[in-house]
This record gives structure tokens, C-alpha cells and sequence, in this order.
């Protein structure tokens, strides 16, 4: 649709609502990938999350206005007409997922996230929001504006991530990847997303830009902090973002030639990254399919496909894959990726969509990609000039590097956001743009602010009540759990943190651990109940409440009971958790119930046959029982997997 002045979109609107709207889109592209709290117990997400909530809220008053103004301007059927498809594929993901959320098989975590991740309803739909906010956008001034704040968010990112790689980090991150380099998104890997998504959009305003150099040094500092990621997935999409991008440009610009010299050099570059890559250790060893990272990947795959199809309609929910995943979780997993990693992400996108809103959440994505693709085919074919063709190269290479990405990794906040910003920016090309007369001097009429304050004020207190109170529980909690601090002091930040936010199971789980350690265990017990009401689908949560219980055991014996009876209906749930096997053992024996303590530990070895700690009290137990060939056996097992007899 081609506006003229007197009818451009932000001439009607009110002033005020065009410059809200670019705040909320430049704060949620430039603070959302460098925001985190190193005083919390969720760093990096919770904080992200909360910002991306407060801005979605903040942008829903916009959305309204926008389309009360869009009504003045053409009848409903017409406004209709105009939609894209992309747009109502996204509105279809987010009403797929809002029907899996009723019908989950854990609401409490599908609504609001698990603890770690934050990935529940509130967020996805936070992305949608923020999505049509974008798609708003009328202006080439507007769209370059925004992509700057991409571009130049990412330059604390490697920054930080380059302190990291040389062992410089004031922080102190701890990590089980591969690469140190987890800057202010909290994993590697997820370093190695979001540049993918970061690099298309910063060569994009390299090109038009006077001194290119500045864009130039941060798209090279971008790649170096890529492949100090270590994070291959991420360096499969960016080998197929820069094929993309490279040969749609010499396609556009009639320069089919430096296609061919794009070939050669991309090869040539990535064969001598493979042998230059290899000798100097940046390069590890080519993934295995029997061992390591690709062997839990297909581990997982395997057993999530029978799971999707048993619920191939709306799936499971948001973020219930780890309680599903738990009650068939295969043996081997341990021995590719550790006895104590909790698998809550397929690590594929369509797996991961299929578990959380079935065939409907996998339709939707698709018809996603597939509208941005016609799109994108339909505006370079007909009227796209070379600014347009300049951008499109960058969405396209973007979210095609994406895409592959996502098929052996997962998203979190930083990556999904920027995502849907620019799928908002290819809705705005689809539209020939033409640049509206200057609005800045303009004075907005008083009579049209005054009927949203009241909305305003009811948005701020919604922002303070789901976005401001749980991230002031997550630093309340960080705050029980320093042992530096006295056990009242941790014990009242216990209490304010489940006060700030009750529906947080892991905060009534820290507090009944405080109060055990204040000697509080009838507080305590009731803190654990809470605790595995909120989460009664969730074997974790049972298996947590054991360990509170066995521990407190020590003071009153007959908290082995509960502990008992906590592990049992988390073994009944996930019966292959050999740790928890263990678990259940050691409270048997404490009971005196010694055949039986023998019998669930024998269970863990049979499942993790590397568990040194495992075969030790068996091996003590079988001592005790007499049987003193059986734990000689054990003994040699023990120490044969890293078990000494100091320990």
C-alpha cells in the first residue's frame, strides 16, 4: 500500500505514540541482550525476561491506538485485505500456544516459565507483541534506527566475551561448555545465536554508512567472538547466513560473477579454518554420534519423537519437556552428558515446538517462514530499491542462519527477541515506504493524552506486579542462599522472595532449606508441601523435597519417612534416575532397612555404571550385610571410577 503524506499512518497518530513506540523497540534491541543481574539466582533470563514483559505491556496501549486509528482510515474488510501472511501466521502461533497452555499437563509453568528459562506464555506472547509493535514502523528512518541499536547493543556482548576467552572475567562465571565465553547471555552457545542473528543486520549498515570502517571493525570483532564460542551449530548458520547473503547480493546488484569468487573464498576460508582450526585447539574434535554432545542430541531426539506423537494435537505445554522427558529418560544419557544435567529443550526447533504446542505450534512456524519467504520474494521481484534489496539480504541471511541454528540448538530471551524485531521489519518492507513529513515539532493534543493515562497507570502497576515483583524474588532469593550471610538474614530474604512471588516452587524449596538450617523443620515441612503442590507433575520437585527431608532426618529421625516416601513417588515418576536410586537407598538404610537399601543402589549402578560415589555405599553396605566378597567387588568398581577411600 503506497501512503501520501496526507494520509501516512504517522501523521494520524499522535505523536507521543510514535516516539513510545521507538523507545520500547530500540530499549528492547539494544538493553535486552546485555541485560543481567549477577545478583540473582537466574542471572541472565529473569532479568531479560522482565524487561521483554514490561515493554510488550507498555506496547499494548500502541497496538490499540494503532488500530483505532487504522479503523478511521477504511472499513474492516479492507484493513483485513492488508494483512500479510506473516502476520497471521504469528497470531496463529501465539493462539496455538495459548490453547496448549489450557490444556498442559503443568499450567502453573506454562503461564508464567520455568526458573531457568522464563519461556512460558507470558514471554512468547511478549515476543508477538513486541513483533506487531515493529510492523508498525513507517518509515526507512525508523527501520535504520532500529538496526543500529542491534548492531551496536552487540559491542558489550563481545566485548565481554572477549575478557572471557583471554581468562579476564570480574564476575566469575562458571560454565560446562566448551568455550569460557558466555558474556551477558549466560552460554556459549547462546553467544553464538544471537551473533548469527546480530552480524546480517550490522553488514546491513555498513553499506550505506559514510565511514564503514567503525562497521566494519565490529562485523570482524564478531567474528572472531563467534568462533571463540566454540558453538557449531552456530557456526553452521552463519556459514549458511554468509552464503545466503553473498550470493543474494551478487544476484540483486547483477554481479552473478562475485558469486562464483564468493564460492572459492568461502571455501577456501573455511578449509583453512578447519586445518589452521585443528592444530591450534580452537577446533575440538569432529562431533561423534557415540559419545559427547551429538550422541545426547540424538539420545534426545529419539526419545521425544514417541512422545510427540502421543500428544500430536497441542503437545504437552510451554516448558513442560523436562517433566515429560524425566519419566523416560534413557540410561545412556548420563554417560554423554553428566548425571546431573537436566534436559528441558529438545535442542531441535521443531521437536521443541511440537512438545510445547503440537502439530499446531509446528503448522504455525512454518506458515511463518513461509510468509516471510514470499514476502520477501513478491517485494525483491517487483518494487524493491537497492536500500530495500540492502535489507532483505540481511533478514534473509538473518533469519535463514537462524532457522538452521535453531535445528540443534535452542532460543531463549536475547535471540527470540531480536528474531521477531526483524520478522517486524520484513512486514514493514513489504509495504513501499515512503518517508513521512517530519513530526518532531509537533505538540500532542492534550485531549488525546489525557483518556491514556488511566490505561498507562493500569499498565505501569501490571508491569510492577508480573515483571518488577519476581525479579526482586530472584535477588532475594540469590540473597538466601550466600552462606556469608547469618542464618536470619537468609532466612528473611528466603521469606521475601516467596512473599515478592508464592507461585515460584525453587523459592519455597530455598526457604524450607533455610529454615532447616534456623531448626525450623516444622516451617520447613510446610515449605515443601507448597513446594510440590505447585509443581505435583514435576519428579524434580518430589526428588527435592527427599533430599530437604533426608538431611533434616539427621535431627529428627522420622523425617526419613517423608524423604522415603518424596523419593518414591519421584522414582515412580522417573524411574531411571539412578542418583536418585542412590538417593532412596542411603534413607532406607538410615532406617535400618538394610535389604532394601541394598536393592535401590544396586538399581542406580545397573543404570549408571560409572557412578564411583554409587558403588562406594554399596560397597558399605554389603559390609554391613556380611557379605564381604560382594564389597570387595564393589570397592574395586568404586575406585575404578574415580572413588578414593580419603573420600
Amino acid at each position: 500500500m503506497i501512503y501520501t503524506k496526507s494520509e501516512h499512518p504517522a501523521l494520524l497518530a499522535d505523536v507521543w505514540s510514535v516516539r513510545a513506540a521507538d523507545a520500547i523497540l530500540l530499549v528492547a534491541a539494544a538493553v535486552t541482550p546485555v541485560l543481567f543481574n549477577p545478583w540473582g539466582c537466574n542471572p541472565f533470563e529473569r532479568p531479560k525476561a522482565a524487561l521483554v514483559q514490561a515493554l510488550a505491556l507498555l506496547a499494548l496501549p500502541l497496538l490499540l491506538l494503532r488500530g483505532l486509528d487504522a479503523r478511521t482510515r477504511g472499513s474492516n474488510r479492507k484493513l483485513l485485505r492488508s494483512v500479510p501472511l506473516l502476520a497471521w501466521a504469528a497470531l496463529a502461533l501465539g493462539l496455538a500456544q495459548t490453547g496448549a497452555t489450557a490444556f498442559s499437563v503443568d499450567p502453573r509453568t506454562s503461564v508464567w516459565g520455568s526458573a531457568g528459562r522464563q519461556q512460558g506464555l507470558v514471554t512468547l506472547l511478549s515476543y508477538l507483541v513486541l513483533f506487531a509493535l515493529a510492523a508498525g514502523m513507517d518509515s526507512k528512518r525508523r527501520v535504520e534506527r532500529l538496526f543500529r541499536a542491534l548492531a551496536w547493543s552487540s559491542v558489550p556482548v563481545v566485548a565481554y566475551g572477549f575478557l572471557q576467552s583471554l581468562g579476564v572475567d570480574p564476575l566469575g562465571w562458571h560454565t560446562d561448555a566448551a568455550s569460557p565465553v558466555l558474556s551477558t547471555l549466560g552460554r556459549s552457545n547462546f553467544v553464538g545465536s544471537y551473533l548469527v542473528l546480530v552480524a546480517p543486520v550490522t553488514m546491513a549498515c555498513a553499506w550505506p554508512a559514510r565511514r564503514r570502517w567503525p562497521y566494519l571493525a565490529l562485523l570482524a570483532a564478531q567474528g572472531v567472538c563467534l568462533l571463540l564460542t566454540r558453538a557449531r551449530s552456530a557456526w553452521v548458520g552463519a556459514a549458511a547466513c554468509l552464503l545466503a547473503t553473498g550470493a543474494l547480493w551478487a544476484i540483486l546488484s547483477q554481479r552473478r560473477r562475485w558469486l562464483w569468487w564468493g564460492l572459492v573464498v568461502l571455501v577456501s576460508a573455511i578449509s583453512l579454518f578447519l586445518v589452521l582450526g585443528r592444530d591450534s585447539g580452537l577446533l575440538s574434535s569432529p562431533p561423534r554420534t557415540d559419545a559427547g554432545s551429538m550422541a545426547a542430541r540424538l539420545t534426545i531426539w529419539k526419545t521425544v519423537l514417541p512422545l510427540l506423537s502421543a500428544h500430536p494435537w497441542l503437545g504437552y505445554g510451554p516448558e513442560t519437556l523436562k517433566a515429560v522427558f524425566l519419566r523416560v529418560f534413557p540410561p545412556q544419557l548420563v554417560y554423554y552428558q553428566g548425571r546431573h544435567v537436566v534436559v528441558d529443550r529438545a535442542h531441535n526447533l521443531w521437536l521443541d515446538l511440537g512438545m510445547s504446542a503440537g502439530g499446531p505450534g509446528i503448522a504455525a512456524m512454518l506458515a511463518v517462514l513461509v510468509g516471510f519467504g514470499l514476502m520477501a520474494a513478491r517485494t525483491l521481484r517487483v518494487r524493491a530499491d537497492r536500500w530495500q534489496c540492502m535489507v532483505w539480504t540481511a533478514l534473509i541471511g538473518a533469519v535463514l542462519g537462524h532457522v538452521i541454528d535453531s535445528h540443534f540448538t535452542f532460543d531463549l530471551t536475547a535471540g527470540s527477541t531480536i528474531f521477531w524485531l526483524l520478522l517486524g521489519v520484513a512486514v514493514v518492507l513489504s509495504r513501499l515506504i515512503e518517508e513521512p513529513t517530519p513530526v518532531g515539532g509537533t505538540r500532542p493534543e492534550t485531549a488525546r493524552v489525557l483518556p491514556w493515562l488511566l490505561p498507562l497507570t493500569i499498565v505501569l502497576a501490571l508491569i510492577g506486579w508480573l515483571c518488577g515483583r519476581p525479579a526482586l524474588a530472584d535477588a532475594a532469593c540469590w540473597q538466601a542462599q550466600q552462606l556469608e550471610n547469618g542464618v536470619l538474614v537468609r532466612v528473611r530474604a528466603a521469606e521475601r522472595a516467596t512473599h515478592l512471588w508464592p507461585v515460584e516452587p525453587q523459592y519455597r524449596l530455598v526457604l524450607a532449606e533455610q529454615y532447616g538450617m534456623a531448626g525450623q523443620w516444622m516451617d520447613a515441612q510446610t515449605e515443601i508441601s507448597a513446594a510440590i503442590q505447585l509443581a505435583s507433575n514435576d519428579a524434580q520437585a518430589w526428588a527435592a523435597g527427599g533430599a530437604i527431608y533426608a538431611w533434616g532426618g539427621q535431627v529428627d529421625p522420622m523425617l526419613y519417612q517423608r524423604a522415603e516416601a518424596a523419593y518414591r513417588q519421584a522414582l515412580a515418576m522417573a524411574p531411571n534416575i539412578a542418583a536418585w536410586h542412590t538417593s532412596l537407598g542411603l534413607v532406607l538404610a538410615r532406617q535400618g532397612h538394610l535389604a532394601e537399601a541394598i536393592a535401590a543402589i544396586q538399581r542406580a549402578v545397573d543404570l549408571d555404571a560409572t557412578d564411583g560415589v554409587a558403588y562406594s555405599h554399596l560397597a558399605d553396605l554389603y559390609q554391613a550385610a556380611g557379605r564381604t566378597a560382594d564389597a570387595h567387588q564393589a570397592w574395586l568398581q568404586a575406585e575404578h571410577w574415580g572413588w578414593t577411600r580419603e573420600d
